[in-house]
């Protein structure tokens, strides 16, 4: 059954005699207003899909520059399992300028000789999964050699070995993105392990560096004292699994190539 069917016969059972006058105009009526307020709210996507036209523009201006510096001898066509999609993602990713910046670093090296080995046309997908936090929280994460530090951290009954669920972020980094807080950095992560660029080895800990600082880090404090706020009858304490992650030969690649 339709919408406007299930509309139509609601307004049968609650207003029997008006529906038998007004039934075909007034439901008629309320698909029209139902179609207008859908394309009111879709109309906006308008703006960030583009045209061939505007996405080709962009293209060969983003390239061209970054083509400067390639020697002419080593330029060549980029492969169609790659460029083909990428051109396609553009189309509706053109607007976010980090997703954007990826994207034509990754077509102008798949278009070099030197660096079209370290591009795969699965990095493609990639981007087109991420959002603009996943890229700037790589980003940060490949900033660092190695493994790094992180903790798995629980708001926990005092000795009691019981925890309160989602009460901390899964992965904590004890850094944040701007405009983000830390339950969305540690999504985030978790979605970067997803992607095969990262690796999460919970319960294993380096052979050197304290976990103090982000144990006791404010914001994980904080969560903790609000939980003895609202819960001022039972003894709580912050709890926490020593992990590391770090960024796989794979993820190293996929940075090479979208730099």
């Amino acid at each position: 059954m339709s919408m406007e069917n299930k509309i139509a016969e609601e307004v049968a059972r609650v207003a029997p005699e008006i529906y038998k006058d007004l039934l075909k105009p007034a439901a008629g009526e309320v698909g029209s207003v139902a179609g207008r307020a859908t394309r009111a709210l879709l109309s906006p996507l308008r703006a960030f899909l583009w045209s061939w036209e505007k996405v080709e523009a962009l293209v060969v201006e983003g390239v061209s520059k970054r083509l400067e510096s390639i020697p002419e001898e080593h330029r060549k066509t980029p492969d169609p399992e790659i460029a083909v999609p990428l051109i396609q993602s553009l189309s509706y990713t053109a607007y976010n300028e980090t997703l954007r910046e990826m994207y034509l670093n990754l077509l102008a090296n798949s278009m070099s000789t030197a660096m079209d080995k370290s591009v795969h046309p699965s990095f493609v997908q990639i981007i087109r999964q991420m959002n603009a936090l996943d890229a700037k929280t790589f980003e940060k994460l490949t900033s660092v050699e190695g493994y790094q530090r992180v903790i798995n951290p629980n708001v926990a009954l005092k000795d009691q070995g019981q925890i309160f669920i989602s009460s901390m972020p899964e992965w904590f980094v004890g850094w944040t993105i701007d405009g983000h807080d830390i339950f969305e950095v540690s999504s985030s992560i978790v979605r970067l392990g997803k992607f095969g660029l990262i690796e999460l080895m919970y319960d294993r800990t380096p052979k050197n560096g304290s976990y103090d600082d982000l144990e006791g880090h404010q914001d994980l404090i904080a969560i903790l004292n609000a939980y003895r706020m609202d819960k001022p009858d039972m003894e709580l304490e912050l709890i926490a699994t020593r992990s590391v992650l770090y960024v796989n030969e794979y993820g190293k690649q996929f940075k090479l190539a979208c730099k």
